[in-house]
């Protein structure tokens, strides 16, 4: 009799304990309950989705993600933005989105999971993949202004893209890759070569720095330049034209009286040959004044010395 009470007890607790354990399950199925701003948002997203305004569902799922961090909301990111053709956003949501589901265990999240991955697969086709390996210590690891994680790995867009870092002794490391899509590229990163050092009063300029400007000259030491050059010009042209014609007078009124040299012949003649050798070294001054003034506005002073990847290149003007 006892025996069979105990019997009849333990079939009743083992029945209870397996109802438990077939709740638990569904339980635990059940997500969190949402609330009203979320609610609101979801409804609203679908009537978007409803009306074929993907751009204005998206920014309403960005909204609820940013108020309920869950799978079901990156999920939808990734899907939008897939549609939207923002190739780069849409492989990092789904990317995220198939690492938290849960794996399947109905027919339905099976055709769910399967869909997910098919889309991810898909997204990948569209854009192309870098490794970037950096020099220890190397930190933030940047392309194109977006932060690379611990992995190294990052998605992008068809094209060229510059990747850079800082290094601990100050210095950074750059490069530019271009990439196609389906592409996966692997990039090391080295640093900078150091900067050039010349005998002084040369300066180095790192690569990549903007070289800057050599100083433009005083203006006043160009309105100087440019005025005495002109004014010793026309005193040149006139001097000549003055000895010129005085000689020409000079002449002709010695053949038409026949006179004879003198010394006030004489000191005629050694004037006109003063004037005409000042008006020369006047031309001659005004000319290599202006040429000067003129080097000095045009051309840039000083040597410049500039370092490039493959060395340095040292470039003199004057």
């Amino acid at each position: 009799m006892l025996r069979s009470a105990l019997v009849i007890c333990w079939s009743h607790v083992a029945a209870v304990a397996m109802f438990l354990l077939a709740l638990e399950p569904a339980f635990a199925a059940q997500p969190p309950p949402r609330s009203p701003r979320v609610t609101a948002l979801i409804k609203e997203a679908e009537a978007a989705l409803e009306r074929l305004d993907v751009a204005r569902a998206r920014d309403l799922w960005a909204q609820i993600y940013d108020i309920e961090r869950s799978t079901v909301g990156i999920c939808q990111l990734g899907q939008l933005d897939r549609r939207l053709g923002r190739w780069v956003d849409a492989v990092v949501e789904l990317t995220r989105c198939v690492q938290e589901m849960r794996p399947p265990a109905t027919p339905r999240e099976r055709r769910l999971y399967e869909t997910r991955h098919a889309d991810l697969a898909a997204a990948r086709l569209e854009v192309a993949r870098l490794h970037v390996f950096a020099p220890a210590g190397a930190a933030p690891v940047l392309v194109d202004g977006r932060l690379v994680d611990e992995s190294g790995q990052i998605y992008v867009a068809p094209g060229q893209h510059e990747i850079t870092t800082m290094l601990p002794d100050g210095r950074k490391a750059r490069s530019m890759v271009h990439v196609t899509a389906r592409e996966s590229r692997v990039v090391l990163l080295s640093a900078e070569p150091a900067s050039v050092r010349s005998v002084a009063p040369l300066k180095a300029t790192p690569a990549g720095a903007p070289v800057r400007p050599a100083s433009p000259p005083a203006p006043w030491l160009l309105y100087t330049g440019s005025t005495a050059s002109g004014a010793l010009l026309v005193s040149g042209i006139v001097l000549h034209i003055v000895a010129s014609t005085e000689n020409s007078a000079l002449r002709a009124e010695m053949c038409r009286l026949e006179w004879e040299e003198n010394s006030e012949t004489r000191s005629a003649m050694r004037a006109i040959d003063v004037e005409q050798h000042l008006s020369t070294a006047a031309l001659v001054a005004g000319s290599v004044l202006g040429a000067a003034t003129l080097a000095i506005a045009v051309l840039p002073s000083g040597p410049q010395v500039r370092a490039s990847a493959g060395g340095a290149e040292v470039r003199f003007s004057w």
